[in-house]
């Protein structure tokens, strides 16, 4: 099977590292994978596990640019393409003109097939363009049953909807602790940590909120946050009202998060919208407690009390108090890391993923599995 592995983000998340996983399998299993994204962005540049790729660059200059697609298009006819599999919304966009290009106009690459990974849990726009567009893939994959229904709700055809839920790779996470001084933490302090893009939807200001909260019991207690984003001065102003800026730990863009994680003591999301929340998922990968807040698709992973602690979305008591049940019961802490990791390492593994997607293809193309 050929598939073109399409993103065209400039910079490295939960996406793209899903996304790497995909490809990586695709190529372990046989399969001739093209992976197309803007020159020089790190989804275009990465090695994807050592996989022996070809790569395609497009500008990727907006929603309907169809210089990108024309690219797509003679790459779907030149490497014989199978699936055009898009991961991101401009992705998606592409993907569809590419198919529908006068270039692909032979019978041999026509019957190309085009499928969509949705990983945001709020709805598209509504208006005739976005109708268009979510009607041309001939699958929508949902990386959760909760954006599953988001889709099922603004109208798409729930025939083309297949959830198959996002990953870990366990691999990643058997590596040394990064030692508290290189995150300038003190030792033997409790240790709570964060990773996430400084973006609205991830609502860091409900978790600095939550902070001055856990210090009146845990007065030692430190947060390193892991992420780059526009909100960084806005979160820097917070934290300096809050006056919590000997406790707080804004670490921007960092390529050893593996390590960050098995140096914590506990790991907290505060999202008010999340599709999925694979940052969970590697928290207890990592043998670290959850905690998070009940957004979108985050009940899926983090189940009250067995995986996780959960809470209400912009919520900071309650953030609090949660964090605080995490330092004080041992046990429950235990728990959640023994049936945490459990989850991460069997139900959400790697394999699961890229054998639900191998399924969607097999399906669409009508080929026994």
């Amino acid at each position: 099977m050929n598939v073109l592995q399409i993103n065209e983000q400039r910079g490295w998340r939960g996406g793209e590292q899903q996304a790497s996983y995909l490809i990586r399998g695709l190529a372990k299993r046989g399969h001739n994978v093209v992976i197309a994204g803007r020159p020089n962005s790190e989804f275009l540049r990465s090695d994807h596990g050592g996989a022996d790729l070809i790569r395609v660059s497009a500008p990727f200059l907006g929603e309907f640019d169809l210089w990108t697609a024309w690219k797509l298009a003679q790459a779907v006819k030149r490497y014989h393409i199978d699936i055009l599999h898009a991961h991101t919304s401009h992705a998606h966009t592409a993907a569809c003109l590419a198919r529908i290009l006068p270039s692909l106009g032979t019978p041999s690459t026509s019957s190309a097939r085009v499928v969509v990974s949705r990983r945001v849990d709020f709805p598209p726009r509504k208006g005739a363009v976005n109708r268009w567009k979510y009607n041309q893939p001939d699958r929508i994959v949902a990386v959760s049953n909760f954006i599953a229904q988001v889709m099922r709700d603004y109208g798409a055809d729930p025939a083309k909807l297949t959830v198959v839920h996002s990953a870990t790779d366990p691999t990643r996470f058997n590596v040394e602790p990064l030692p508290r001084a290189a995150l300038g933490v003190p030792e033997g302090v409790p240790l709570l940590g964060n990773v996430a893009a400084l973006v609205g939807h991830k609502d860091h200001q409900t978790l600095l909120a939550a902070i001055p909260l856990v210090l009146r019991k845990l007065p030692d207690l430190h947060l390193v946050c892991v992420g780059e984003g526009k909100l960084r001065p806005a979160i820097e102003a917070q934290i300096a009202e809050l006056d919590i800026g000997d406790h707080v730990h804004l670490l921007g863009h960092r390529d050893d998060v593996p390590r960050i994680l098995r140096a914590l003591d506990a790991f907290v999301l505060s999202s008010k919208e999340e599709g999925f929340g694979g940052a969970a998922l590697e928290g207890m990968a990592s043998g670290v407690p959850v905690v998070s807040t009940a957004a979108g698709g985050m009940s899926e992973t983090v189940m009250h009390e067995k995986t996780g602690l959960l809470v209400p979305i912009r919520n900071p008591e309650a953030l609090a108090n949660a964090i605080l049940r995490i330092f004080h019961e041992p046990n429950l802490a235990a728990t959640l890391v023994q049936n945490g990791k459990r989850l991460a390492n069997e139900d959400f593994c790697v394999d699961r993923m890229v054998e639900g997607n191998l399924a969607v293809y097999h399906e669409l193309l009508g080929l026994t599995e």
